[in-house]
């Protein structure tokens, strides 16, 4: 399935060929330190916001802890290995290796800019806390620590005004703060069902935070103002599906069966919704998640600094 796809995903892939190379990637490293640094003020007011015990990566802590590197390195290999053994296997297991892929590479992203304490996540962030025959009753919560918790962390801390955060960035004045998000996808017990996953639509939900435009950050980083809010939202919404199909073929594969061979109406609506999120991973265009990070690295290594603009102010000049 998708064959010519994954075929363009290996292009997406391209320009990360050179970061499993120690010392290529240590420089990178350097690259997004001194880029990120007129930003790093926000991240001690983030922590706060949350309470969760956040920190940029700096030269210092790279010195004392040269594992990082190499860890870093060692996921960004597994999710190449993972994507490509993926797409020579069948439906039936697709998900399971597909997700670690986004897992890995995730985890390879987010610890390429900031530090957790603990070190270590324990958990993927989110799970499957209600089962359901109707795929779109299916419930997942979030976590307040996690994988998922710590990509949500980091692209708040990118800018990004994220449906899946409680907390946006935003501008009151001249002050840049973390406000809460009345957009804020999951219920207040931080669970979501698959049927309002599926419902949920970035588009709409960026022309929602247009009604704050007076607020919102611009991160040219990022891209284009739209892009820069829709396109990590998108991300995030395909990644948490695959989570569930993976989750689905893991622990239900009769169940996960009936869902690819699309035995109910809605099934068949689950799986193409499944199917499109593999495309998005390594879709060759500006939506992809690859190439959404590889921009922002790319941006980090023409020796740009990350910077967050005022957007009310942006439209006035």
């Amino acid at each position: 399935m998708f064959r010519s796809t994954f075929t363009e995903g290996e292009k997406a892939w391209f320009n990360y060929e050179s970061y499993p190379l120690l010392d290529i990637y240590k420089s990178l490293q350097k690259r997004i330190i001194d880029s990120y640094g007129p930003s790093q003020y926000i991240v001690e007011l983030y922590s706060k916001k949350v309470k969760r015990r956040i920190y940029p990566i700096t030269e210092d802590y790279l010195e004392k802890n040269q594992e990082v590197a190499k860890q870093n390195v060692a996921l960004l290999k597994n999710a190449m290995e993972l994507w490509r053994t993926a797409i020579r296997t069948s439906d039936a297991i697709l998900p399971i290796l597909y997700h670690y892929s986004w897992h890995c590479f995730n985890s390879f992203f987010l610890y390429s800019f900031f530090r957790w304490e603990p070190q270590h996540s324990g958990s993927h962030g989110i799970f499957i806390n209600e089962w359901s025959e109707n795929v779109l009753d299916i419930q997942i919560k979030f976590l307040e620590d996690g994988i998922f918790q710590r990509l949500v962390d980091s692209l708040t801390l990118l800018g990004v005004p994220l449906a899946f955060s409680s907390v946006i960035p935003v501008f009151e004045g001249d002050q840049l703060v973390f406000d809460i998000n009345r957009h804020y996808l999951p219920s207040s017990s931080k669970s979501l069902t698959v049927k309002k996953l599926l419902c949920f639509e970035p588009i709409q939900y960026g022309n929602e935070l247009m009604s704050h435009k007076d607020k919102l950050i611009y991160c040219p980083h990022l891209g284009n103002f739209e892009n820069s809010i829709t396109f990590p939202n998108i991300a995030l919404k395909k990644y948490i599906i695959i989570f569930i199909a993976s989750s689905i073929a893991r622990y239900r594969p009769v169940f996960w069966n009936s869902i690819i061979t699309g035995e109910t109406y809605e099934r068949s609506q689950f799986a193409t919704n499944y199917r499109s999120s593999l495309v998005n991973y390594t879709l060759d265009s500006e939506e992809g998640t690859l190439n959404q990070i590889s921009r922002l690295l790319g941006y980090m290594s023409n020796r740009n600094k990350i910077t967050l603009i005022n957007y009310s102010k942006l439209l006035k000049e």
